[in-house]
């Protein structure tokens, strides 16, 4: 990025008048700050693409923009890096520089289409330290009753039961089909709210030879680890193979979903069966 630095300048004349010596004091940008976490759309599915970005604006300037990723973090599908002014002259740096307590709002850019996310969970920790980085999730659709979930999610689930509920009957704290989620993490894990046997949950399968089999519900675009413990205090990740790949199955901590499907994992074996992990808990991004 080529950037003009800001210099001022000292003239130190000699005494002869012929040669001079030139000060110079520049002020760099301050380091960057980073905006990352995860972009949804109105159904709760993580958002992928190419022709996808990530725009920060202030005023009708766009700061900083950024494509979705590939691949990367388990719960990440973007990293925005902001351009801060180091503050130490009047003006900015650069017109696009953005200082440390600047209002600021977020865009999603779908082809020509530009979207106000409904919710920007993070946002009211956001203030753009250099160096430092912040976690900000996005939630598109609209959410007319303002309860955090999309509108085109809750009348899924008011169809699901029966087409009599209206959006302002369906609350994120009640779990209506009676599973033991709450319908907001239900929306987060991408299961049917109106499905007591559609739930997030990891069984155990078996356990033989210090190995364990377990399953769970992979739902496309969630990302998944396994944890494991011995005393239910404290918890590790641990690697797992896709019994579906057979013998070509290679360990890892981490499961990105390209469609659903039950997912058959096998953890193990440990060499210290006395150490192993006998309790298992899934995390979901």
């Amino acid at each position: 990025m080529n950037v003009p630095s800001r210099f001022s300048f000292g003239l130190l004349a000699s005494a002869v008048g012929l040669a001079c010596a030139v000060v110079a004091l520049a002020f760099p940008p301050a380091p960057h700050h980073e905006v990352f976490g995860l972009v949804r759309d109105e159904l709760g599915t993580p958002l992928t693409g190419a022709t996808t970005q990530i725009l920060l604006e202030v005023g009708t300037d766009t700061v900083a923009q950024t494509s979705l990723l590939v691949s990367g973090s388990p719960g990440v599908n973007y990293r925005l890096a902001i351009p801060i002014d180091s503050g130490v002259t009047a003006d900015l740096y650069k017109p696009t520089a953005l200082r440390p307590t600047v209002p600021f709002r977020m865009r999603v850019k779908i082809g020509s289409a530009v979207y106000l996310p409904i919710e920007m969970t993070g946002a009211e920790k956001l203030v753009t330290r250099p160096g430092e980085s912040t976690r900000v999730d996005l939630t598109l659709g609209v959410d007319s009753d303002g309860d955090g979930l999309p509108d085109a999610w809750e009348r899924a689930l008011i169809a699901g039961t029966g087409g009599k509920r209206t959006l302002a009957d369906i609350l994120p704290g009640n779990d209506d089909d009676g599973d033991g989620l709450s319908n907001l993490l239900e929306y987060l894990a991408g299961t049917y709210a109106f499905d007591p046997d559609d739930s997030f949950a990891l069984t155990i399968r078996a356990t033989e030879q210090g190995r364990s089999f377990l399953d769970f519900t992979a739902i496309r675009g969630r990302s998944y680890s396994i944890q494991g413990s011995t005393d239910l205090q404290s918890w590790s990740p641990v690697a797992f193979k896709n019994l579906a790949e057979g013998a070509s199955a290679v360990p890892g901590t981490i499961y990105t979903s390209k469609d659903v499907r039950l997912f058959r994992a096998v953890v193990g074996p440990f060499a210290d069966e006395e150490s192993a992990p006998r309790f298992f808990k899934l995390i979901v991004y």
